[in-house]
């Protein structure tokens, strides 16, 4: 036997020790109560935050009482999208978080377009027909993950 084989050997069996220890860690998913408190804790600081916005007066506050808005909502999606669910609410969770992402999207598209000059009563009327359907979606989602405090309507 070469004086390498030894050497190989030790590192073979070093290699398959780490990979046998590093398995055995299992993923770092919550576990379906982690998430709902996690995801239910998100939600519900979300929500105390955008009902502290204040109401537009005025047509000429809608712009920034959409910017306010979306200030917190994305920081709730990139809070949200951190968590990883498990296994059997994987699927389910992340569709909810991309619908999230869509909302947040959509009513930022919303708030250029009123900063662009659009009239802000229309642009307020068609992002709520726009919101409708994927809140709906969305609100689903969070009911049958039993996450109620992320429903939005």
């Amino acid at each position: 036997m070469s004086r390498r084989t030894p050497v190989a050997f030790l590192l073979v069996i070093c290699s398959l020790l780490l990979a046998i220890a590093l398995g055995a860690c299992g993923d770092d998913s919550l576990s379906a109560e982690q998430l709902r408190a996690r995801a239910t804790a998100i939600c519900t600081r979300t929500a105390a935050a955008t009902d502290r916005i204040a109401v537009p007066a005025r047509p000429s506050e809608g712009g920034a009482f959409l910017a306010e808005g979306i200030a917190q909502l994305r920081v709730a999606a990139r809070r949200l999208a951190a968590l990883k669910a498990p296994e059997d609410l994987r699927e389910r969770y992340d569709r909810a978080v991309e619908l999230a992402g869509e909302e947040v999207a959509l009513i930022a598209r919303h708030e250029r377009a009123i900063a662009s000059g659009d009239d802000v009563i229309d642009t307020f009327r068609r992002l709520d027909d726009e919101l409708e359907p994927l809140t709906v979606q969305e609100d689903a989602y969070w009911r049958a993950l039993e996450i109620p405090r992320c429903v939005r309507r």
